[in-house]
């Protein structure tokens, strides 16, 4: 009776197991930290690799972010709603990752890395926000761009899951 214990108890361990993030770049914690309005986002995978081509960049005045549509390698990242931008994924690099996150240019290849979610507000797929892509330029936000997007979180403080 003990041996069939010990080699439950064993086999329950090695199932409890982590399994290795999909990229170095993954992070731990809230995968939506920094994000405006989190609550319209349902995250699908908290840390997901898309590869793909830039099709455009645009800098969103109202919350800072880096919109960037990518036409992925893989269709399965992609919902019924990426019809309403071009069958792209939506990918957002947030103003408090821009120093670090590279901006691509259109055109591009790139890898991108961070949770894949399902924005219920437009019913599209998106990587948002973007901890790593793979190719671009840094361009930090600007200090009046980062005070906006603070002044945005405090005032939807109670816009969390």
């Amino acid at each position: 009776m003990i041996g069939v214990f010990l080699v439950c108890c064993t086999a329950a361990c090695t199932l409890r197991r982590q399994v290795a993030p999909a990229s170095p770049y993954c992070r731990g914690g809230n995968p939506l930290s920094g994000v405006y309005h989190p609550s319209r986002l349902r995250v699908k995978s908290r840390c997901r690799i898309a590869v793909g081509t830039v099709s455009k960049v645009v800098f969103e005045p109202y919350d800072g972010d880096v919109h960037i549509d990518l036409r992925p390698d893989d269709p399965l990242l992609l919902s019924d709603g990426n019809d309403r931008v071009g069958g792209n994924l939506v990918v957002e690099v947030i103003p408090f990752d821009r120093a670090r996150v590279a901006v691509p240019e259109e055109g591009a290849r790139v890898e991108v890395v961070g949770p894949w979610v399902e924005d219920d507000q437009h019913g599209w797929n998106e990587i948002h926000p973007a901890w790593w892509v793979s190719a671009g330029r840094i361009e930090p936000a600007t200090a009046a761009e980062l005070r906006a997007v603070q002044l945005l979180l405090q005032t939807n403080a109670s816009d969390t899951r």
